[in-house]
Order: structure tokens, then sequence, then C-alpha cells
């Protein structure tokens, strides 16, 4: 009686698809159901409602993610912070669209559509025959074969993980550090219930919570995002520590407890920071000040980003090709602020715009730090120039022909600003130089 309704529901569903790429499968329907039951006792809950499953193309999975994609951070807004990542060396234009892409899209195969309420997934997936080969000629045999578990399931059985465990998604327009933080724990957990789906039926639970098993040497990779390894240095950066870290971080909290308490530390630490250092309370919310532009400039804000402490990791890691060095840069981050600063719509090219990136320290110390080391990203950046005192001989700047670098300090905040050469000119204060000294002669008598 279960798999007619299935199959009515299934039928009634095809009908409606219409033109879409998307297909009805009572067997897939089925499958994933399965996978799902065994997902719920796994992370001990009870899933919201069965997700439903569809074959769906590429074209049209990809269609779905890119949805998902654009209402996170639509097309104009993840250009202009494109131009201010570009702009403090956080790769190029491209890359904030293609991070939140890759994040939307997650495994190869299988996917959610636009409002995850669906797992669609590849017509060559979740085969009944899948895994039913040759052991010695078929690696999904020898998977099958060896746990009991289909080669695919864990796929499935981690987007059922999410759909049991994450809860709404985020509303747009998202900044990085809280896209970085929310992902690194969902990808995180939605791992390690994919693992323990597939070992725990040999008896290997405790591999997979100490972090011997882990999820891109397992199934070829299948549990990781292929922008991982195919992406841009920046993105590809910045997805390890979504999906390498955070399963890292995942496991160490169900080490604790279980995931009851994996859910409760989600749904406290909101902040890369609070992910990278499960030690340490998650950090209080901390409010800065916008920039300060002269009036009749006539430049409005298009885009405000936090990058967090793990961007600036991969800021400095990339930029100086020590790894070492982006730890230090980023450890004692408590707030920043990326602003993108342009012409109104209609008077001028984004180019022309102005980024500004304001960040606050724990320490003066820490503060330091970070400034030091932008200030080795910028200089690698642009060997021929030098860093010199700026006007007031409070900061620092580095000018090139396509923009201008400056970088200051006032205790626990440091603020980097970049503007073309005319624009910079028309945003600098000049310093009034002081006449000679003039002596007071004596009055006559």
């Amino acid at each position: 009686m279960m798999r007619r309704r299935a199959w009515v529901s299934a039928s009634l569903l095809a009908a409606s698809l219409g033109a879409a790429q998307e297909t009805a499968d009572v067997d897939v329907i089925d499958q994933v159901r399965s996978v799902e039951d065994r997902i719920a006792t796994i992370v001990r809950s009870k899933p919201p409602g069965h997700l439903l499953a569809l074959r769906a193309d590429e074209a049209a999975r990809t269609a779905a993610a890119r949805e998902r994609a654009t209402r996170l951070l639509p097309a104009g807004q993840a250009a202009a912070r494109g131009r201010a990542w570009r702009d403090i060396g956080l790769g190029s234009e491209d890359d904030p669209a293609a991070l939140v892409l890759a994040l939307a899209t997650d495994l190869v195969g299988m996917s959610f559509d636009a409002d995850r309420t669906r797992l669609l997934v590849d017509p060559g997936r979740l085969r009944a025959d899948d895994g039913r080969g040759d052991p010695e000629k078929d690696d999904g045999s020898s998977v099958l074969l060896a746990t009991g578990v289909a080669p695919d399931e864990p796929v499935a059985g981690h987007y059922a993980a999410h759909a049991i465990l994450d809860g709404p998604d985020l509303a747009g327009p998202i900044e990085t550090d809280a896209l970085l933080a929310r992902s690194a724990l969902a990808e995180g957990s939605a791992n390690l219930a994919a693992l323990l789906l597939l070992f725990g039926g040999v008896g290997l639970e405790a591999e997979v919570v100490s972090g011997t098993l882990r999820p891109e040497d397992a199934l070829g990779g299948r549990l990781v995002s292929e922008a991982m390894r195919g992406g841009s240095p920046v993105v590809s950066h910045l997805l390890q520590f979504v999906y390498l870290d955070g399963f890292a971080q995942a496991a160490t909290l169900a080490k604790k407890a279980d995931f009851g308490h994996v859910t409760r530390e989600r749904q406290r630490r909101k902040t890369t920071r609070d992910v990278l250092h499960l030690d340490r309370a998650p950090a209080p919310a901390a409010e800065l000040p916008g920039p300060s532009i002269p009036a009749g400039v006539g430049l409005v804000a298009v885009d405000r980003d936090t990058i967090g402490e793990q961007g600036i990791i991969s800021l400095v890691s990339l930029g100086t090709g020590k790894d070492n060095l982006g730890m230090i840069a980023g450890d004692g981050w408590a707030a920043d602020a990326l602003y993108r600063l342009e012409p109104p719509v209609g008077s001028g090219p984004g180019a022309d715009g102005l980024t500004v990136w304001i960040t606050r320290w724990a320490s003066e110390e820490d503060a330091k730090d970070f400034a030091y080391a932008i200030e080795r990203c910028v200089q690698a950046r642009f060997p021929a120039s030098s860093f010199a005192p700026d006007e007031s001989g409070a900061g620092r700047i580095l000018r090139e022909p396509t923009g201008v670098h400056r970088l200051s300090r006032n205790v626990l905040e440091v603020l980097v600003q970049v503007a073309p050469p005319a624009l910079d000119a028309r945003l600098t204060i000049p310093v009034k130089k002081k006449g000679p000294e003039r002596r007071s002669t004596p009055a006559k008598k």
C-alpha cells in the first residue's frame, strides 16, 4: 500500500513538472526515504517531513543551485563584493559569486532544489543495480561488499542530514563570514552522519568520530565539493575550511556528547572565529562605525561584507605563501566590515569606486600583527612599489597606477582603504604644513 501511494504521488508530481527536466522515480523515492530513516536514527532526530527525491539532469540541478545562490547574494551585489575582494587581495572579482554557487551546489550528482524541499538526483545515481557488479572491476561493488551500503547512499545521507538538522536557509544578502561559519558546521555535521551511515555497520564509528576516516578520502571524494579541488585558489581554500575543518570540528563536538550537542553548538557559533576556536566562548557581537567619506564625493554603499577570521587566514596565507603568518594574522579577530562604495547607478563605472575595510582586534598586539600581515600581502602583489608614511605621518601608503593603498591603525582598529588615484586625491584632506617658526622681537622702547 505504501509503495502504491508513493507511485500515485510520483505520477501526480511528474504530471505537474511540465517541461522541466525532472522526473519522478518510485525506486529513487523509496531509496532516499530508507536512507533518511537511517540518518534520523544516527542523528537522533526525526525528519521534519520526508525528503522527496526526483530524477534531474545536470542543467536542472545547476539552475536550482544558481537560483539559491542568487537569493543569498544577488548578482549585482556579488560583482560589487568581488571588486572589494580584489582590492584587498582576496582573489578576483568572480570569487564571491563562485563561492556562494559552490556551497549551493554542494556535492556532485545530487543537489537540493531552489527551495530545499526536494532532492534532485542525477539519472545515473542511486540506480537499483548500483554496486551489483564484479567487485574487482567495480568500485561501487567493493564498497557495497565491504560495508553493506551502496556508494551513492552516503551522498543521499549527506543531504538527508542537511534536511533534518539545518533548519531554514539563511536570508540574503549574506555576509561571507556568517556563510562560511554556518556552512562549515552544516557540511561537517552532514558528512559526519554520512560516514557513520557508511562505516557504522562494520564497527568503525570511533574511527569516524576521531577523524581517522575523513570525507575527502571516502568514496573517491564524493562527499566534498568538486570546487574544493578545481576552483580558484581563494574559493578552494575557503571550501577546505568548510568541508575539512568543518568536519573536524563537528566530529570534535560529537565526541563530547552526541548530535544534540553538535546542533546546540551550531546555533551558538555564528562566526568562523567561533568555529575555529571551540575552546573559546562565542565572541559577542560588535558594531563597527561606517566609513567616513567627505561630502560631495558622490559615492553610495553598494555592499557590506564581513571577511572574518577564516577569510583573513585565507587572504594572508595565499597572499604571502605563509600559512603560519595567516594563522597569526587572523587570531584575535573581534569584528570587521568591508565596504564597497561606488557612484550611483548610471553615473559612472563600478571601477571608479572605493573599498574601505575596518577591522577590530582583541588586543593591540593582535592589531599590529594584522597590519603587518596586510602590508606584506600588498607588498607581495606590487613588488615594484613600497609602503611609505602617508601625508599625516600616522599611516602607511603604497601608490600604484591602478590604486592607492592606505593602511592605518588606531589602538585596536586597523583601517585599509583602496581607491583609484584620482578618487584618492578627492578623499584626502590636505595636511597643512607649518611655516617657519616666527621669533618674537622685543618691543621697542
